[in-house]
């Protein structure tokens, strides 16, 4: 490609975002835009990142297209061009090519299967540039970003599932001697037979989903039709749903008792904005259709199931503030919430936290002390307390109380503790004081789940680069969390320290964690086989080679066995 279009880039790069420049036909705006957003993602112009990963070559991607792809590398014989297929996470699944001399030239530049030839990787490129743009592209020459492929030229189209989700794309590409606009065609023509199998294989839920949807696409009633892996939006729903909001009314929803009625009314959590959901059955599939609404004040008396009802915490307001308690299993949120408790009612006053520690004695006297001088204390844990030390707190609690009874102390005393675990003195303590709010585990409470993976994202990737893929959030709400939140934060933290990319996706989580629960009663076999399975996954780190070659089957047996028992769902089925 000329050099005006190599000039343009490089001028693009050295003026930075902020440099306006105006049209002048030498670079389309297309080329210009992913141009922008490739130097906004501080992707490398002068170096090819050989970011890799293994692919499932039994995806539904992958058996859809081979087919294709083999007939059309016949076809494609002499021409000097090869077929590219990518997943929607841009990375290549599959290549075709008959000229092992160009195979060589490809080697050096990583457009080889495993290798990640997505936008926010390379930068323009047919592959990843067309996911983005969601259509059909041309790109040739200097209008890739990188220069190593700027002597290729490539024709690339997306390849998406029959819902319409975008989840790959089709390149033609080769030597820029031998490209023509004109591959775009056959690109096109290679990506709609591609489509085609797609829809032969088809889950029925999808075409069921589709269907659903077709009667509200027009409707001005904020509206969506949804199951576990997909969500359709009318134009007017779309600003009522999220990632967030598809997993927690998904499992909202399903965790619903429909016997009584298959049409249910729920309240959004801190919102005004109900929901009328409404169970449809296709065989053994179950999908939602779901309005949404904002009631008049009259509306919402009829709500028949809100959030609070389904709350991680029951709160009473206290007759009394000397001594707040909030009890509860550990690590369930009983800090945070004497926290919020104390913010709502203390005027702004210091709050000092100390921890009960089992080994390293309390020091009571400095607690009474700062209480004395008008500090609030929370302390934590007070189901740590041996039942020799108890005297201790059932006497500092005795004082204060009656301290502030008579005036001579202004202070709060905030506790937190699981009554199970208490001594028995302390059991007759949270007995006396009652506890001003409970909380549930969080196994029992997963609606909780999204805001807190929000926050501990916010805390722990303050510059916000990191978002949580829907499957992943799904297998975070389905985890028993025997931790709870403590647990919780320990695994979102620690994944934002290795994941590399923008989204966290299911198979970045802890291999027990990608495993939701069996969706059928398994025999005694197919238990010991999922297990050994599971087991082989944890063992290789989530490498399915090798977890495949400890099991001593091959790789598609083993892509089949996980889809039979509902270990590969979500994100990696496709």
């Amino acid at each position: 490609m000329s050099d005006p279009v190599r000039r343009a880039r490089q001028e693009l790069i050295r003026a930075g975002l902020l440099h306006h420049s105006e049209p002048d036909g030498v670079v389309p705006d297309v080329i210009m835009r992913s141009w922008r957003r490739s130097l906004g993602n501080s992707v490398d112009s002068a170096a090819v990142p050989p970011r890799y990963e293994d692919i499932d070559t039994d995806s539904i991607l992958c058996r859809a297209a081979a087919p294709v792809l083999d007939r059309w590398q016949h076809q494609l014989v002499d021409t000097g061009t090869t077929l590219f297929l990518s997943d929607r996470g841009g990375s290549i699944v599959a290549r075709r090519t008959s000229d092992h001399g160009l195979l060589r030239r490809l080697d050096r530049v990583h457009a080889a299967e495993g290798f990640d030839y997505s936008e926010d990787a390379m930068g323009t490129n047919g592959l990843g540039t067309s996911m983005i743009e969601k259509r059909p592209i041309y790109v040739e020459g200097s209008q890739h970003y990188n220069d190593a492929l700027s002597v290729l030229a490539c024709a690339a189209v997306p390849v998406s599932t029959p819902a319409g989700m975008v989840i790959g794309s089709i390149s033609l590409g080769g030597p820029i001697d031998n490209a023509s606009p004109l591959m775009l065609s056959l690109t096109r023509e290679i990506g709609q037979q591609i489509e085609e199998r797609l829809r032969t294989f088809s889950r029925p839920q999808d075409l069921a989903l589709a269907m659903s949807f077709m009667r509200y696409t027009n409707s001005q009633r904020p509206t969506v039709v949804m199951d576990r892996e997909s969500l359709l939006a009318n134009t007017p729903g779309l600003s009522y749903v999220t990632v967030d909001s598809h997993v927690v009314l998904w499992e909202t929803l399903n965790a619903h008792n429909w016997s009584s009625s298959e049409i249910a009314r729920i309240r959004l959590d801190s919102t005004n904005v109900e929901v009328t959901a409404r169970r449809v059955v296709e065989g053994p599939r179950v999908h939602f259709v779901v309005h949404f609404a904002e009631p008049d004040r009259d509306e919402r008396r009829t709500v028949l199931l809100s959030s609070s009802q389904r709350g991680a915490v029951h709160t009473r307001q206290p007759e009394r503030t000397d001594v707040i308690l909030v009890e509860g299993p550990r690590g369930s949120g009983r800090a945070t919430v004497a926290r919020e408790m104390h913010a709502e009612r203390s005027g702004g006053r210091d709050l000092e936290v100390v921890m009960v520690d089992s080994i390293i004695p309390t020091d009571w006297k400095a607690l009474e002390d700062r209480l004395a001088k008008g500090t609030d204390v929370l302390l934590r844990r007070v189901d740590e307390v041996a039942e020799w030390e108890s005297r201790h707190l059932l006497d500092m609690v005795a004082r204060h109380r009656t301290a502030v009874q008579t005036g001579d102390r202004g202070s709060t005393l905030l506790l937190t503790a699981s009554y199970d675990r208490a001594a028995a003195r302390v059991r007759t303590l949270i007995d006396e004081i009652g506890p001003v709010a409970r909380t549930r585990p969080l196994a029992q409470t997963p609606e909780r789940i999204p805001p807190l993976v929000k926050r501990i994202l916010n805390h722990a990737d303050p510059r916000n680069r990191h978002t949580m893929s829907p499957a992943a959030l799904q297998s975070l709400m389905q985890w028993s969390w025997p931790g709870n939140i403590t647990e919780l934060v320990d695994v979102v933290t620690t994944v934002v320290q290795h994941v590399d990319g923008a989204v966290i996706e299911r198979r970045d989580l802890p291999v027990l964690l990608q495993q939701p629960a069996p969706k059928r009663d398994l025999s005694l076999i197919e238990t010991a086989e999922r297990e050994a399975i599971i087991k082989a996954l944890a063992a290789t780190g989530g490498n399915k080679s090798e977890a495949a070659a400890l099991l001593g089957i091959g790789r598609t047996t083993l892509y089949r066995r996980l889809r039979h028992f509902d270990l590969d769902s979500g994100e990696s089925s496709l």
